[in-house]
């Protein structure tokens, strides 16, 4: 054999060699786990409840517009013999508005007591059900030194004596809603029975 066969095989042997030492090694297979666990989908936030708060309106209270970027969801004047109150309606979102005790107590600092006792000693507080929600429903009277309509001319933040408050918050799945009426004590008085009937109305669909 000559040598010129001899390097052409050498050669042929030696590239496939060079070939398979240069070439970059295959990444290791992954864990015979990971190929076959289905992905686990992330817990999602539970979407709020649908509806509203629904209630019938007593006929002798007129309803007013709320004003425009207000957390206000409704406002009714209350005629009554000494002067009109007025009734504020407020829903501040799921999970929103704070606990009933802090906005009972937010709303009985609101009042002076000619003895000088703090209000919460003499306000009544009581727990209803309305169509399945529970209905805290409160009532303070005093020397009123919170907002709320006043009569006309009068400087709404002028502390008002013989002044009452009838308060409602109402447990929904969507939070809690809160009803304010304020105004003279006579008034109130005689609107509680209309009040009550609201309260009684209160639905959520």
């Amino acid at each position: 054999m000559t040598q010129r066969p001899l390097l052409a095989l050498a050669l042929g042997l030696a590239l496939p060699l060079l070939a398979c030492r240069n070439a970059p090694p295959e990444p290791p297979a992954p864990p015979a786990a990971s190929r076959i666990a289905p992905a686990i989908p992330m817990p999602t936030a539970a979407a709020p409840h649908d509806g509203t708060l629904r209630w019938t309106d007593p006929a002798a209270w007129r309803r007013g517009t709320p004003p425009p970027g207000s957390m206000r969801r409704g406002q009714y004047e209350v005629p009554g013999p000494d002067g009109a109150g007025e009734l504020t309606v407020f829903w501040f979102g799921a999970g929103q508005g704070g606990s009933i005790d802090a906005n009972l107590a937010r709303w009985y600092g609101q009042f002076t007591q000619p003895d000088g006792r703090p209000s919460s000693a003499v306000a009544t507080r009581e727990r209803r059900t309305s169509h399945g929600l529970a209905v805290t429903v409160t009532r303070v009277e005093g020397r009123f030194a919170g907002g709320g309509m006043a009569a006309p001319g009068a400087d709404p933040s002028t502390p008002r004596d013989h002044y009452a408050l009838l308060g409602a918050i109402v447990e929904t799945p969507n939070g809690p809603w809160f009803f304010k009426l304020t105004g003279p004590r006579a008034t109130l008085a005689a609107a509680t029975p209309a009040f009550d009937e609201m309260v009684a109305s209160f639905d959520f669909r």
